[in-house]
């Protein structure tokens, strides 16, 4: 919304396969109509400077205009009343945030690249010392921290973001902040006296240390870099998740990882002058939401302070839903089943992106508050053209119980279902594992439904939107999931006769990845499995993923020296000398959250037990393939699994 809440922008984004790649534009929304604001599909990113007027991060340069390499960020201003876009700002170095600030100054979060700290001061000598090293070096790369590289991007370098205040008169950067503190979500107090964030020691060689983080501020004056005043500091039973800025109070959002790092925070009220903390409310529930799809792109607020009350999105079972936190009370506002997958909120009423009735996300308008609060009401129809006139398969539930605790599945039935005939099946398992199902549209259930293919799936022990308890697999990984799984398969076959329990096939992406490496070294009851960018061996994956050391020790409870025997009896590849069922690998070169390595090992050993096996990686793409890769590659994945399952019908 605007500062004053008359107007509201948003991006939208469309897959363009000629060009292979995605277009994206900020459009206004204004007195209950949608309309496109800027034309040349590269806008994204965007604030408001005041009612009539947004910024927006880009490079608008004439075509054929002589480029060299640049650190520089552009931004550009454009009234929602008319008119062109115009170069607002222009920062020496990358800039990833900009806050606006009463006076025409702003808050920037940049770039800070060690040995080169004063490149903020806009030197172009300077700037042309450091890419002159830089294109030297680009042949070496020399590791001195953790992690060491990131999924999609390459190796860190040591690079980190610090916070500055841009003084508009001066047209320069002021740092706020001691060098040497990577900061993250930044945020401008009420009166903007102090600027706060959530810092860690970016010259720490290995970052989750414990301890590491802390909630912090300094002044925003900009008279001379601070050091922080530190307001909040994680440790073992206190594990910093986030913040927000009440007028009256800060609220804290803080786990006891009483389920380990993944556990989900409650609310603690801090006081702005004393820093004493209080607790303010109990939750244990996903913030944000886990219900997964792959008709997402980008995002926005999951959380929102109006006042001193706080409106979130929270993964409750099956859905994600908008709630709300006052005087300690948490209720909820929004409680259609679907996902809530951002939104803003101002004069009394929320405007949000969600998926809703089988659809890919549109705009929602729902109000806050009384009689009506709550009720939905669509003010989109970007996805309706693509729809119509196709079939869309309808989620079914199944819920059961095994060992006392409720399993959610759901069953949607192929194009054209005729209950007398038999059907092939393909059972898909999420990744996370701490993500969840849920009844809204996913494009690849929805093509192989049109294809001719059940499709199954369900929340097993691990998934999210239960709590901690059901939430944690910590060295349970391939026991507990692994029965609920199976048996949601044959809760299925029992409530669909018109499955064909000879036509079972199996994937799964990431930690459904894992699922699928295991189950092919554990049962042979499908006929074929595709599992993508998945997880094969611990051992490995602890000195190779962007994640390694943290995830594994997180969530198998031991590590390769404490318990090596362990963590092997975790491992796929103990077991796949034991496979018999032909295997796809699906992954991508630039995966380092899952790295490639996972599927060669795997496919290495298939193959050398004589299992039919096949790799297709993607040159170019990373852990995000099947949500936001290229769209041709998207396509070619999706043919791949299809290919792969119909060659091995009956």
């Amino acid at each position: 919304f605007s500062p004053e809440g008359g107007s509201a922008a948003f991006t939208l984004t469309r897959a363009n396969l000629k060009k292979n790649g995605y277009d994206s534009w900020l459009w206004l929304r204004r007195d209950g109509k949608n309309s496109r604001l800027t034309g040349l599909g590269k806008e994204h990113d965007f604030v408001w400077l005041d009612e009539k007027t947004i910024a927006f991060a880009g490079d608008r340069e004439q075509r054929g205009a002589v480029k060299g390499p640049s650190i520089e960020t552009k931004y550009y201003k454009i009234r929602i009343d008319g008119g062109e876009a115009e170069e607002f700002l222009r920062f020496p170095v990358p800039v990833s945030k900009i806050i606006p600030m009463k006076g025409g100054d702003f808050i920037v979060c940049a770039s800070v690249f060690p040995g080169w700290e004063d490149l903020y001061r806009g030197d172009p000598k300077r700037a042309e010392e450091y890419l002159k090293d830089k294109k030297e070096n680009e042949d070496y790369e020399v590791i001195a921290q953790m992690p060491w590289w990131w999924n999609g991007g390459t190796y860190t370098k040591g690079s980190y973001s610090s916070v500055f205040r841009w003084d508009h008169r001066r047209k320069k950067l002021i740092p706020l902040l001691s060098f040497g503190i990577d900061a993250s979500s930044v945020k401008l107090g009420k009166d903007e006296s102090f600027v706060y964030f959530i810092g860690k020691d970016a010259m720490q060689p290995f970052r989750r240390m414990e301890g590491s983080s802390f909630l912090a501020r300094v002044p925003a004056d900009g008279k001379t870099p601070a050091d922080p005043e530190t307001l909040v500091r994680s440790k073992a039973d206190l594990e910093i998740y986030n913040y927000e800025l009440a007028d009256s109070f800060l609220l804290l959002l803080a786990s006891d990882q009483a389920f380990g790092r993944n556990t989900d925070p409650d609310f603690f009220k801090v006081d702005y002058e004393t820093g004493e903390r209080a607790p303010y409310a109990k939750w244990g529930q996903a913030l944000g939401s886990s219900v997964a799809s792959d008709v997402r792109y980008g995002g926005g607020l999951s959380r929102k302070m109006v006042g001193d009350t706080l409106y979130f999105a929270t993964t409750l079972w099956d859905g994600a839903y908008l709630y709300k936190l006052e005087d300690g009370q948490i209720t909820p506002v929004i409680e259609k089943d679907g996902s809530v997958d951002c939104f803003d909120i101002a004069g009394g009423k929320a405007l949000l992106a969600g998926l809703y009735d089988m659809r890919p996300q549109e705009l929602y308008e729902a109000p806050v508050d009384g009689p009506k609060m709550g009720t939905l009401k669509r003010v989109s129809d970007f996805c309706g053209k693509a729809l119509r006139g196709r079939y869309v398969a309808q989620p079914e539930p199944i819920v059961f119980e095994r060992l006392g605790r409720p399993i959610h599945g759901f069953v949607i039935k192929p194009l054209g279902f005729d209950p007398a005939k038999k059907y092939p099946c393909i059972l898909d398992v999420h990744g996370g594992p701490k993500t969840v199902y849920g009844p809204v549209f996913f494009h690849e259930m929805q093509y192989w439904a049109g294809k001719g293919y059940f499709v199954i799936y369900c929340n097993p022990q691990g998934s999210d939107g239960r709590g901690g308890e059901f939430m944690d697999v910590r060295g349970k990984y391939g026991t507990v999931d692994y029965d609920d799984i199976m048996a949601f398969l044959d809760e299925a076959l029992a409530a669909y006769p018109q499955i064909d329990p000879e036509e079972l096939f199996e994937t799964g992406g990431s930690y459904g990845g894992f699922m699928t490496n295991w189950i092919v070294g554990h049962t042979d009851r499908f006929r074929a499995c595709a599992s993508q960018r998945s997880i094969s061996n611990w051992f490995s994956f602890y000195g190779v993923s962007d994640i390694g050391p943290e995830f594994s020790e997180a969530q198998q409870s031991s590590t390769p020296w404490r318990e090596p025997a362990f963590l092997w009896s975790r491992s796929p590849m103990a077991y796949a000398d034991k496979a018999k069922t032909p295997t796809l690998f699906i992954h991508s070169f630039e995966d380092y959250r899952c790295p490639i390595d996972q599927a060669y090992q795997m496919f290495s050993a298939l193959l050398a037990h004589g299992v039919e096996s096949k790799i297709v990686a993607f040159r170019g793409e990373n852990h995000e393939l099947s949500r936001s890769g290229k769209p041709q590659h998207r396509i070619r994945r999706l043919k791949e699994i299809t290919a792969w399952f119909d060659g091995h019908r009956k």
